[in-house]
């Protein structure tokens, strides 16, 4: 079992809670927003998260997880960091997390010193999870998402979902250690936030993840738990 979440503010969603036809929920997840608050935590195994069995924490009781999408993107040029993404991406996507990636590009910069670099810059992500929600509450694939993010980027992301579907429900999820961003709270029916117990609960387990006697995922070494 993963560990309690945080909430604050929780209006009844759009038709009540029913046992019989439960709500469609959706989880919708910026990952390099995520990432980054999940490294600032120092505790790199964290990185070894279940998106699913965290979303299936972060969603109310009598509501059924319908998706679970993860909006990331890779710098192919740093070799490190691509081989980790991958395991990490397989591992999602063996639990049924859809993958919405972007990509990276070089910008050119100057330093303090005058000189010019190229930095790599990631692009798509805030789209892709503006497009995904979007699209995705038009279809009727969910009754209530679950934004995870504290980026006021999407401001107006949630702005237009409370104008277009009056009939759906939104949250606003505020990444460990993180503030929720004010401009995107005023737009969304309740906040909830992620705490580091319930990352370390919702961890995938063992270093390989097999199935049906093939390895599906290997954890990288820089994510295992310290002393192992």
């Amino acid at each position: 079992m993963c560990g309690d979440i945080n909430a604050d503010g929780l209006p009844s969603a759009h038709g009540g809670l029913s046992a019989a036809v439960p709500l469609r929920a959706a989880v919708y997840i910026d990952g390099f927003n995520l990432y980054h608050a999940i490294a600032d935590l120092n505790a790199p195994h964290l990185k070894w998260v279940n998106y699913r069995a965290l979303s299936e924490r972060i969603i109310r009781n009598g509501e059924s997880l319908e998706r679970v999408v993860w909006c990331t993107a890779v710098n192919t040029k740093n070799l490190a960091k691509m081989l980790r993404w991958r395991e990490f991406k397989k591992a999602q996507e063996h639990v049924g997390v859809i993958c919405a990636e972007g990509h990276f590009t070089e910008e050119p910069r100057t330093c303090h010193q005058g000189h010019n670099y190229l930095h790599p810059t990631e692009k798509e992500g805030d789209v892709n999870l503006a497009i995904n929600l979007i699209s995705d509450a038009h279809l009727d694939r969910f009754d209530v998402a679950y934004l995870i993010t504290a980026d006021s980027d999407q401001v107006a992301t949630a702005k237009m979902f409370r104008e277009r579907f009056p009939g759906k429900t939104l949250f606003s999820v505020a990444p460990p250690g993180r503030s929720h961003s004010k401009e995107i709270v005023r737009h969304v029916h309740g906040t909830k936030a992620i705490l580091r117990d319930t990352l370390d609960q919702c961890i995938f387990p063992g270093a390989v993840i097999i199935s049906n006697g093939t390895r599906v995922a290997r954890r990288p070494d820089t994510y295992a738990p310290s002393g192992t």
